[in-house]
């Protein structure tokens, strides 16, 4: 794959230095060059006046279908300048021991940037044979060969590459960060050929030597990697580690080494460890698969430290069962710091015994705790909880109100909705009054039934004060059924200009495409300018955004252009067309070109609709961007057409 897209890449470039003509005559070429046999191909390497592109897709093409015919060929253009990268692609992808051998001899005649890419490709082909070449290029003068020779040892992977790369760790030189990283490489390779002890035991060279923290602590994880569900001492050794990174490391192996021995291991280290690292540990057991015994954790939620308190909580927040309900209870009522994740904890613990005692202790607890509890019911949705967050609602407590309110807004059915509609429509704007409005419209939105809920804010709009409709008005917006649609709509109509206002505005915001037709006729009734261009714009916005079967939608722009009086209208609605390229709307985008305040969208718009059909339809792009170009619509769009225009001329059909 990789030399696939180097080659690719390549002829990309070539590509796109070339002119539409020469692009036109290149991509012929390639189609006859890529159904060549490989003699023929060879034939056009070997040929002088041959092309670069003209060999590169050749040698494209014995990657895919060359053997060790080719070979011959493919050796001597190795130490071509242009073309060596071409040339290694292709060989390595030739499943024959004969290009092994060419690479190998090829290391003795080729230097600098051609001898690396030449051992590139025998580490990619993975050339068990080349370890002792390899060994001895470590040792070049040139930093990138060295380096390459590293690399090339580590892919390979074999005992006798790690040999020769543990032997070079023990030398000081310049590349000795590339042969330890070559050595992870190498290590990994065994490791997955299930070579574990010369894994681990390169992993060890790696992570004792002087070499850079980041290569070290890669060899520590790959130790980890290799010996999993054994690295039990490892483990335990490492979480007592001062140096950060090596605890990082270690703490992510806490999470991931399988096994309950492991997380036993982990269990019984808690004691042995200062409260900080207890706490780090508690975590990382509870991201474990294998089940954390509760009963230590519960009582680690009673330590004397804060920082394993709150990691015990956090734990039992998402592990725990009924048994750590008490705890998690007491950390929420107290004001230390494990309070917001006990309360979290309590907003997710699944069981029915859980809303039972959350419910339990909003009766009995006052004050401040009183507000924590309606907190948890509410996310919790406990349907019980409802009687008491209507007695909190007529508090004498402020807080407790406000509370109480936004918990009735999670927990209230369609029937009970005229307690938060009368506190939301209360005289007097306060606190309460918003904190109701806000209840009010969570309530609306969770409601299964979403058209009686608009049937019931309908009944009740017209005894309102004009402020509490236009609320009412956006609500309905939010629904977005067919109730609040025609509620909405007939406010259109009103005399009032407040209303008009927030009516027409809701419905130019409609989230659903049901609402053109209605937003259709506003447009084509009303009056005032103000909220005629408001009703198309939210027409047009509709036609463009929302789904619609093409017929549909071009009708949508006919009518649109029809009702429009302003050319920003107009404009606008051109952008329709877009979304339904065809032959026919390319057509029709170029006859408003004749329209000289349109001419710049129309021509915006057919230049987006030609880069859409382009493929199939060429002649009609062609004649529809000469005309786009004669009308000189401005700015990047001649360039645009004028590339399209090539494009269609040099591929016709």
């Amino acid at each position: 794959m990789r030399n696939t897209r180097t080659v690719l890449l390549a002829v990309v470039v070539i590509l796109l230095s070339a002119t539409p003509c020469g692009i036109a005559r290149a991509q012929s070429n390639s189609k006859e060059i890529m159904a060549l046999p490989p003699a023929e191909l060879i034939a056009i390497l070997q040929k002088a006046d041959a092309g670069v592109f003209e060999k590169a897709k050749a040698f494209q093409r014995l990657a895919t279908i060359g053997a060790k015919d080719a070979v011959p060929a493919l050796v001597p253009l190795l130490s071509d300048e242009k073309l060596n990268v071409y040339a290694r692609n292709a060989l390595e992808a030739i499943p024959d021991p004969a290009v092994d051998e060419a690479l190998r001899a090829a290391t003795k005649q080729l230097l600098g940037r051609q001898l690396v890419g030449v051992i590139d490709s025998i580490g990619q082909r993975r050339d068990k044979q080349a370890v002792g070449l390899l060994q001895s290029l470590m040792g070049d003068q040139d930093a990138a060969v060295a380096s390459a020779a590293a690399g090339a040892l580590g892919r390979i992977g074999t005992e006798d590459a790690a040999a020769a790369l543990k032997e070079w760790l023990g030398k000081e030189s310049a590349v000795k960060s590339q042969v330890a990283d070559a050595s992870l490489a190498c290590a990994e390779g065994l490791a997955a050929a299930g070579q574990k002890a010369s894994a681990l035991s390169l992993y060890e060279v790696v992570g004792q030597g002087d070499l850079p923290r980041h290569l070290q602590l890669a060899a520590l994880a790959g130790r980890f990697h290799v010996l999993q569900g054994e690295a039990k001492e490892l483990l335990l050794s490492q979480l007592k580690a001062e140096d950060a990174g090596v605890l990082k490391v270690a703490l992510a192996a806490a999470r991931y080494l399988p096994g309950a021995e492991i997380t036993a291991a982990l269990t019984e280290a808690l004691d042995q460890l200062p409260p900080q690292r207890q706490a780090l540990v508690l975590l990382a057991l509870g991201d474990r698969t294998e089940r954390v015994a509760l009963a230590r954790v519960m009582t680690a939620a009673r330590s004397e430290s804060p920082e394993v308190r709150v990691a015990a909580v956090a734990v039992l927040s998402k592990l725990g069962d009924a048994a750590a309900l008490p705890i998690l209870l007491e950390a929420a009522l107290d004001s230390g710091p494990a309070a917001p994740t006990a309360i979290e904890g309590l907003k997710n613990l699944k069981g029915d015994s859980v809303d039972e005692a959350v419910v339990a202790k909003l009766g009995e607890v006052s004050g401040s705790a009183k507000i924590v509890f309606l907190d948890i019911a509410a996310a919790r949705r406990i349907k019980a909880a409802t009687v008491l967050a209507r007695q909190c609602a007529t508090a004498s407590d402020e807080p407790l109100r406000l509370a109480a309110l936004a918990a009735l807004g999670q927990l209230v059915e369609l029937g009970d909705l005229d307690l938060l509609l009368s506190r939301a429509f209360a005289a007097a704007d306060t606190p309460e009054r918003k904190a109701a409005q806000q209840a009010l419209e969570t309530a609306a939105l969770r409601m299964a039934d979403r058209e009686a809920t608009s049937a019931k804010f309908a009944s009740v709009l017209g005894k309102q004060a004009v402020e509490n409709k236009v609320f009412l008005l956006d609500l309905l917006g939010k629904l977005a059924g067919p109730t609040a649609l025609e509620t909405v709509a007939a406010h259109t109509r009103s005399d009032d200009d407040a209303l008009k206002d927030a009516a027409t505005r809701v419905l130019g915001d409609w989230p659903n495409p049901e609402a053109a037709d209605t937003v259709l006729a506003v447009a084509r009734t009303e009056k005032t300018n103000k909220y005629q261009i408001r009703a198309l714009r939210g027409y047009i916005r509709i036609a463009r955004q929302l789904q619609f079967p093409d017929d549909k939608r071009l009708a949508m722009f006919q009518a649109a252009m029809e009702v429009a009086k302003r050319t920003d209208e107009k404009r606008l609605a051109l952008d329709i067309l877009t979304r339904i390229p065809s032959v026919e709307t390319l057509q029709l985008t170029v006859s408003y070109l004749g329209v000289p305040e349109l001419k710049e969208a129309a021509g915006e718009a057919a230049v987006a609709i030609a880069e859409k059909v382009i493929t199939a339809n060429a002649p009609a792009v062609a004649e529809a961007m000469g005309k786009v170009l004669a009308a000189d619509a401005g700015g990047r769009r001649t360039a645009r057409a004028q590339q399209l225009l090539d494009r269609a001329k040099a591929n016709p059909t």
